[in-house]
């Protein structure tokens, strides 16, 4: 039997699950080109964000995190750079299904075969896809730089601290339960990379709640 990298009418019955928990990855294959000034251009487009994967690695007594690169498409209320945070659902999904055609989508998103009962599966690993851009992490850094004013490390303090303040607040408006549960899953571990920015999240809330108590 053929497969079918596109079912219309199985994704209209799901309603997007999977559009629903996050954009699709791009490939660098998605691109005319790989060029700084290029990029930035179709991330100032609006519909694209810079995004990392968390690489923990143990050195002896100690974890530290080498994130990795690379694009995504942009989800709803995330900002262009979006090295970590909740994901919420796909800036592209409109009411009929995806804006863009099959041929224009992210790699990640033509990867994913259709079936019913939400029993879609990759036809390959889709870190495949994220690995492409291990040659563009520079650009990629670069990007953020300019984008942000910020080096990537300072960055993703700010994107760890604000997703720390988000969970301390319940602040879960257009979170899926499952990207819940893998967000809950990875923030024992943030916390022992990121013992600062735990640190000062916590202190944002009591503050916060201080404010509450002294306009009450």
């Amino acid at each position: 039997m053929a497969v079918m990298y596109e079912n219309k009418e199985i994704c209209a019955i799901c309603g997007g699950m999977c559009c629903k928990k996050c954009g699709c990855d791009f490939g660098v294959d998605n691109f005319d080109n790989l060029q700084i000034d290029y990029l930035q251009k179709k991330l100032e487009e609006g519909y694209i964000s810079i995004v990392s994967y968390q690489n923990f690695k143990k050195y002896g007594n100690k974890i530290v995190n080498n994130p990795f690169l690379y694009l995504r498409a942009r989800n709803v209320n995330r900002p262009i750079v979006d090295l970590l945070s909740m994901k919420t659902t796909c800036l592209l999904l409109k009411e009929n299904g995806c804006q863009l055609s099959f041929a224009e989508r992210p790699n990640g998103g033509k990867n994913l075969i259709p079936r019913e009962n939400h029993l879609c599966y990759p036809m390959k690993d889709p870190i495949l896809i994220i690995d492409e851009w291990k040659n563009y992490q520079q650009i990629l850094q670069r990007l953020v730089k300019r984008l942000t004013g910020n080096t990537v490390i300072t960055q993703l303090k700010i994107d760890v601290e604000n997703l720390f303040y988000n969970v301390f607040i319940s602040n879960f408006d257009g979170v899926s339960k499952i990207e819940l549960l893998d967000i809950m899953g990875m923030l024992p571990l943030l916390e022992k990379v990121y013992p600062d920015e735990y640190t000062k999240a916590k202190n944002r809330v009591d503050k916060s709640q201080q404010l509450i108590k002294v306009r009450k």
